[in-house]
């Protein structure tokens, strides 16, 4: 999937269709699989609630979508590309593809993964309690965490899981979606995109009228 050519549009069927791509990964069909993304998240973040809490909720969303996660396709795609073969900016890090070069370069992917997660979490976390006096989660719980928002356990935790994500997951998505037509892809991404966005933003305004995060539905599990 990877050419060293930035984003750019091309037109297909006669001009009838102007597709983007961002190093030869287009646009539309990325969308989609940042779309899944922000479910997986969501489910995760859920899993991860049940196992520990025994309870699963809204995480502050109406829609079982987190905004964020749906970034994560295209940051990973721009500045790691493969996990085989690591590129930033559509050029490779290691050459050749030797044994060597593919463990170096996965390495080097699962510790840049795992370094992007803490600073994410660490980063929105206190964004979101400067700016708007909130604590969305803590995990002054766990061990060798860095305050309360960003810690090694949940580093690794949702570092590994992106990785093995990114390395399996995205290839396969996206080949999945290339059979889509590619009208209803863009349809798709257009009308959930646009649904994922105003819930953010319907849940950073509530936050800033009532000036708490609610979670809008809770279940125990036990």
């Amino acid at each position: 999937m990877q050419q060293n050519v930035p984003l750019r549009a091309e037109t297909v069927r006669g001009g009838e269709e102007k597709r983007w791509t961002i190093f030869g990964v287009e646009v539309v069909y990325l969308a989609l699989v940042g779309i899944c993304t922000a479910l997986i998240g969501w489910l995760a973040e859920n899993t991860v609630k049940a196992l520990s809490e025994g309870v699963i909720d809204s995480r502050f969303h109406i829609l079982p979508f987190i905004s964020p996660y749906a970034l994560v396709p295209f940051a990973v795609h721009i500045f790691l590309g493969n996990a085989d073969s690591l590129t930033v900016f559509g050029r490779r890090i290691f050459r050749g593809d030797s044994v060597t070069s593919k463990l170096l370069s996965n390495l080097t992917c699962y510790l840049v993964i795992c370094l992007a997660v803490f600073l994410g979490e660490f980063a929105v976390g206190n964004l979101w309690e400067v700016c708007f006096g909130v604590q969305l989660w803590n995990y002054s719980g766990l061990p060798l965490q860095v305050t309360q928002y960003a810690g090694l356990i949940p580093s690794l935790g949702y570092g590994t899981g992106a990785y093995v994500l990114f390395k399996f997951l995205y290839p396969a998505l996206y080949k999945l979606f290339r059979r889509i037509p590619f009208r209803v892809a863009k349809g798709v991404s257009v009308v959930l995109g646009t649904l994922i966005v105003l819930d953010t933003l319907l849940m950073a305004v509530g936050i800033m009228v009532t000036g708490e995060a609610v979670q809008l539905w809770r279940v125990v599990l036990w």
